[in-house]
């Protein structure tokens, strides 16, 4: 007996004085999500003996600048969230590890949807990081009052149009569409703007430009765009709606006023929630314009390896199984987001219902064409606000249309160091 526990202690001080300890920091922190995630670690732990987890999970409000004073002060931090819009700020500042050797030697590469590899690879052409998950538009409906009425779920901008404005009875307090005309409109209107524009350049770092180098805003097809989002307002939405944000859109969904909606997946169990009803409500890919396709920017974060970490290995394993498609799939339900690889599309929870519309996105590129909208450059932040407020203008007689999209248009030529 007592050789047993001699032996029994010298093995448990051999496992630990050979296990490590990775420090990994989340930004997008909630309660809820943060369990789950401590849960997974625990799981990749029991796994792999010799690895321990050390999570730091900071306050949302200040999540991405305590990351970014811990990376730029090199303290300990072994494998930390990456967000999209700051991606670029990670690589410049060489905070970020290169893997793409660890990632073209995993044979969970091939399985990763190509918008994944399109996102992993934006900088260089190297892996930086492994997108866990991804905010799309998408068009819900409600099926019990298009039932009612008699009408299809529309595939067209036009159709989108036609029946929303049918369902329209302002005396009634009943209209077809969820205008969003306050914060980050941009992110909606341009949706239908540019669905009018058939050359739309996707490729990175390319924005707001079309194939022929210019910028879109002007071009014949996105004026007849922004024609048809001001008339999606004016004939079919309610007059607040002009300065609707989420919480506004989402109500006028759930209360029947405004049946269809454009919004990302994680409105869809906070619809479902709301509703009730499952039954009550659906969801399908993004009507496309008169050139047969839509443009969907895209937004996302995943995993990456600080540069300086002593461990990247071993965070590497945190990665594949983070990114595995069991936990990655329930991690994304819990996110809200769409999961990164083919074979997560198989549980049914995304094989059905409303998330079989994203994938459809994901799946068909000459329909859904993902391009990058150019957040990352100075000048955005001021666009936007400028975006908004034009259309406001526009729709309330205070601007001209023409003028305006010349102004955008102009903007964009400078950021682009296009101007002559």
């Amino acid at each position: 007996m007592r050789r047993f526990l001699t032996i029994s202690l010298v093995f448990f001080a051999v496992v630990f004085m050979f296990s490590i300890t990775l420090t990994m920091v989340e930004t997008i922190t909630s309660p809820a999500r943060t369990e789950l995630l401590r849960q997974l670690l625990d799981e990749f732990e029991k796994a792999h003996p010799d690895i321990k987890v050390e999570l730091i999970s900071p306050p949302y409000e200040s999540s991405d600048q305590k990351l970014i004073m811990m990376l730029n002060t090199k303290q300990k931090v072994d494998v930390f969230e990456v967000r999209d819009n700051f991606l670029a700020i990670h690589a410049n500042n060489k905070n970020l590890a290169d893997l793409t050797d660890f990632a073209t030697s995993w044979s969970g590469w091939d399985d990763l949807l190509d918008l994944t590899k399109k996102a992993a690879t934006k900088i260089d052409g190297k892996v930086y990081y492994i997108p866990y998950g991804f905010f799309i538009k998408a068009l819900f409906y409600r099926k019990d009052i298009l039932e009612q009425n008699n009408m299809p779920v529309p595939k067209t901008m036009e159709e989108l149009y036609e029946y929303a404005k049918k369902l329209t009875s302002p005396s009634e307090n009943k209209y077809g569409f969820a205008f969003r005309g306050g914060s980050s409109e941009h992110s909606f209107s341009e949706i239908v703007i540019m669905s009018y524009v058939p050359n739309i350049d996707p490729n990175p770092d390319r924005g707001y430009l079309t194939t022929d180098g210019i910028p879109y805003h002007d071009t014949p097809g996105a004026i007849e765009g922004l024609k048809m989002w001001i008339n999606l307002y004016r004939d079919c939405s309610p007059k607040d709606s002009l300065n609707w944000g989420w919480a506004e859109q989402v109500n006028g969904f759930v209360s029947g006023m405004t049946p269809f909606l454009i919004q990302d997946p994680d409105t869809v169990p906070i619809v479902e929630r709301r509703l009730g009803d499952s039954n009550l409500y659906g969801v399908a890919p993004m009507p496309v314009g008169p050139h047969g396709k839509v443009y969907l920017d895209y937004g996302n974060a995943g995993w990456g390896i600080a540069s300086y970490s002593k461990y990247k290995k071993e965070a590497w394993e945190l990665i594949k199984f983070l990114s595995s498609p069991e936990v990655n799939a329930r991690f994304s339900k819990l996110n809200g987001t769409i999961p990164n690889c083919k074979s997560a599309f198989s549980d049914p929870y995304y094989a059905t219902g409303p998330y079989k519309a994203w994938y459809e996105e994901l799946t068909n590129p000459d329909k859904y064409v993902f391009y990058e909208r150019p957040v990352h450059m100075p000048g955005f932040p001021a666009y936007a606000e400028k975006h908004k407020n034009d259309i406001q203008n526009i729709i309330l007689g205070r601007k001209n249309l023409n003028e305006a999209v010349k102004e955008w248009a102009d903007f964009w030529k400078k950021e682009y160091n296009l101007a002559k």
